[in-house]
């Protein structure tokens, strides 16, 4: 497992990010042309590539900077580093068939926890190349709050999950829609959240002010106990407040206005498993009312139930994604605990901001 200690501004960050991985550089190559070629086989997304960098070049800044220091020190070929990063989008936007990438993540409050503090956990189901490029980074920009977070190596931004030092934690999920358009990738609005909001409802605030590439979810707590999800449209954001105490995200729309917009692109036998793990998650969370805490969260994280609705998810059921990692925020006490592979049979790693 990768750990990184990045600060200054975004470029220099990115620079260090470069340097500390560089015995990766094999590792990022062989994910890089796992990933190209099979966008080669959709179609020109050159007209897509361009939208993007229009609008990054306007409000995604500190992810491009970022993204260029990265390339620079690992001497990736900018074109096809920068086609990398975005491939899930541009495999959206034409209409492809993506592997079947999923992650799961919940946060819980008052009634729900122990002792009434909210936490945040995610489960990342991602390619098995990138179990290898995962870690924890640590960022103190020059400018906003420090953070911790989830990444791949080679990869730009918060590139799964992350918490700030007052305690906003946040964790995305991908959807495949048919919303989308050019905007900000999940892990440059996550991101910016880390280091410039203060509560979900400052996070809120922020993300109905940019464009999203209306691909995905996030999902938000905070110190205060306030949780919250938010479904990322490119024409529409819609929030889903807590329930009972509780949200939980997957990898399909259910808010009204984008439930239709999703694409289920898995084979017939996984079919439902999004809706599958979102149901069970709300109702093994329900039925642990005043009982979750940390512990409890490793355990169901590593939980495996029925192949659709299965918590950690294995290579054997998915096809082409598993677990690589999990992931428990507790905002109040500024602490990570972080399993580096599927939870269920590797040990989470306690990390403190």
């Amino acid at each position: 497992m990768i750990e990184l200690a990045l600060f200054g501004n975004h470029y220099q960050m990115g620079k260090q990010h470069g340097e500390q991985v560089a015995s990766l550089r094999t590792h990022i190559l062989s994910a890089m042309e796992e990933r190209l070629q099979s966008l080669a086989n959709m179609g020109d997304t050159t007209p897509y590539e361009k939208e993007l960098l229009d609008i990054w070049q306007e409000l995604g800044q500190n992810t491009l900077t970022m993204l260029q220091g990265i390339a620079e020190v690992l001497r990736l070929p900018w074109e096809l580093f920068f086609r990398y990063t975005v491939a899930s989008y541009l495999e959206d936007r034409l209409g492809g068939t993506p592997h079947t990438e999923g992650c799961t993540a919940w946060a819980a409050t008052d009634p729900i926890t122990r002792d009434g503090s909210p936490i945040l956990a995610k489960n990342r189901d991602y390619r098995p190349t990138h179990l290898p490029l995962q870690g924890i980074a640590r960022a103190t920009p020059d400018k906003g709050y420090a953070y911790i977070y989830v990444t791949s190596a080679g990869s730009p931004g918060v590139f799964s999950s992350g918490m700030n030092e007052v305690g906003v934690a946040v964790a995305d999920t991908h959807v495949v829609s048919l919303d989308i358009g050019p905007g900000l990738a999940r892990y440059s609005v996550m991101m910016d959240i880390l280091e410039t909001c203060a509560s979900v409802g400052e996070a809120l605030d922020y993300i109905f002010q940019v464009p999203h590439l209306g691909e995905g979810t996030l999902a938000l707590a905070d110190a205060r106990g306030s949780i919250a999800v938010v479904e990322l449209g490119h024409s529409r954001q819609n929030v889903i407040p807590g329930q009972e105490g509780a949200v939980v995200t997957t990898n399909n729309f259910v808010s009204p206005g984008l439930a239709q917009a999703w694409r289920d692109t898995n084979p017939p036998r996984l079919r439902g498993n999004s809706q599958a793990r979102r149901e069970a998650a709300y109702q093994a969370l329900y039925q642990a009312r005043g009982t979750v805490d940390v512990h409890w969260a490793q355990s169901y994280m590593a939980s495996h139930q029925d192949p659709l609705s299965a918590m950690c998810r294995h290579l054997e059921n998915d096809g082409t994604s598993e677990t690589i990692s999990s992931v428990i925020f507790v905002p109040q006490q500024r602490t990570v605990y972080f399993a580096n592979g599927r939870p269920c049979r590797t040990p989470y790693k306690q990390f403190t901001l």
